[in-house]
């Protein structure tokens, strides 16, 4: 059988920093053809455009964060029968998976049609002056959701092996074939936002197809007899103990995102400028937090394949190794940011007041983001251990704890839309808090799917 070299042994910090460059360089792509729409469309069409788009970002968020949900759920059960050498358990809970995930998305692709004007009008309250471009862009990235949801399945399938390049290949197409496509459809085919919108779902279709034949191609024991890929129930409760509490995770947090995307377009109505520079602000966030996402996955993995091998011994050096480089490559990633902010925020076209808000907004979280890497190496080694209502209980309280915050103070004190940035630390802290107390108390080392008696072993140097 074809496999990537497991985690259980070997230096832990190298591991751990051989599995997490190519996320990062993967992740980075795939936010860089996200991004790429604002930078067109700013730029090339309006900044009318560029805040249509932006506007949207939350609502496409809440669609997928069932499938970031999902596939960090399975992720977890397929980690930890592939740290144990359960492959039949393993291969089963892959093909149920990916039916449940492409059938999630066709499903959630035909509630998006039907209800896209209604979010976008009332629960967004989206400004009229964005709201038709909205619409278009939205519905028509709604076609290609169920690939999205194929792609993050099978993303989470290699990654649970160990196999982190891999995606790093399926974005490099896919980011070329968007940003290429973008062009094309807004510069020569004036198309438009609905043109960035079909440039999307065209990448989004690619990289599925990829990671699909990839995966069956290269692993020969994802190689599904006659009869053998199909629907498991038993799998599926399993999958979904996991999987049911970090979509709520994900599901919450969308709403949360929707709560304040709907500040920001009333601010902006009273604070003129305000839409664009936030949107440039964000895109340009989501890079920065690009290692500590990407450190979360890795200890996932990490922490999933050592469970099921029975390693506890290995896990608290492994995350100790992770915040180490997660706060390295925040600091250098940051000051990079810091350095060349004017520049960033202006390749998205806008500038003026605009651009002040997006500054305010960058340089307010830069420095915020040290405590997200510190946050996130542990949530993910929580994660992969099988203690996923925990860390969803943490992460949705301390997302609520933000929101909240940014409505009371934003509304009702002379902070005013400086509350929409300012409230990134005040949840970071409570959840780094108590996440921290959940790991040194030992706990979560009882909820593996996987059981084995914790080990004391020498750690491997």
């Amino acid at each position: 059988m074809k496999k990537a070299r497991k985690m259980t042994e070997g230096t832990p910090w190298k591991l751990i920093l051989l599995f997490a460059l190519p996320l990062m360089a993967g992740h980075a792509l795939q936010q860089l053809y996200n991004t790429v729409d604002g930078i067109v469309v700013g730029n090339f069409v309006s900044s009318e455009a560029l805040g249509a788009v932006g506007t949207c970002a939350s609502l496409v968020m809440l669609f997928l964060c069932f499938a970031v949900g999902m596939s960090t759920g399975s992720a977890v059960v397929i980690s930890q029968f592939y740290g144990a050498n359960r492959y039949e358990d393993m291969r089963r809970a892959v093909s149920t998976c990916m039916i449940m995930m492409v059938g999630l998305g066709i499903v959630l692709t035909v509630i998006g049609e039907f209800t896209a004007d209604l979010l976008l009008k009332y629960v967004l309250n989206v400004p009229e002056v964005y709201l038709q471009d909205a619409s278009v862009y939205f519905r028509i990235f709604l076609i290609g959701l169920a690939f999205q949801f194929l792609y993050n399945i099978c993303a989470a399938v290699l990654r649970s092996f160990g196999d982190s390049k891999a995606t790093l290949y399926f974005l490099i197409i896919s980011s070329i074939s968007n940003i290429v496509l973008d062009l094309l459809f807004v510069i020569a085919f004036h198309w438009d936002v609905a043109g960035v919108a079909i440039a999307t779902v065209i990448a989004h279709i690619l990289s599925a197809i990829v990671a699909v034949i990839y995966m069956f191609k290269k692993y020969e024991v994802l190689r599904f007899k006659k009869g053998e890929f199909r629907f498991h129930k038993e799998s599926a409760k399993i999958s979904l103990k996991m999987a049911i509490p970090t979509t709520l995770q994900q599901s919450i947090m969308s709403f949360g995102s929707l709560a304040l995307q709907r500040l920001v377009n009333t601010f902006d109505l009273s604070v003129p400028g305000l839409l664009p520079g936030y949107v440039a602000g964000q895109r340009l966030e989501t890079f920065l937090m690009i290692p500590a996402f990407c450190i979360n996955a890795t200890m996932a993995t990490y922490t999933g394949q050592n469970v099921g091998a029975g390693r506890f011994d290995r896990i608290r050096s492994g995350r100790t190794a992770a915040r180490i480089i997660c706060i390295s490559i925040q600091v250098v990633v940051g000051l990079i940011a810091f350095f060349l902010r004017h520049p960033l925020i202006r390749l998205f076209g806008v500038g003026g007041v605009s651009e002040s808000y997006g500054l305010e907004y960058l340089v307010t979280m830069i420095p915020c983001v040290l405590i997200f890497a510190l946050n996130m190496s542990t949530i993910g080694t929580l994660q992969g251990s099988g203690d996923v209502m925990f860390t969803t209980f943490a992460s949705i309280s301390g997302f609520i704890l933000r929101v909240v915050l940014a409505y009371v103070l934003g509304l009702f004190t002379p902070l005013g839309y400086r509350m929409i940035w300012l409230n990134l630390p005040m949840g970071w802290i409570y959840s780094t808090i108590i996440c921290a107390i959940r790991f040194y108390g030992g706990k979560w080392k009882t909820k593996a799917i996987v059981h084995h008696e914790p080990q004391e072993a020498v750690e491997d140097n």
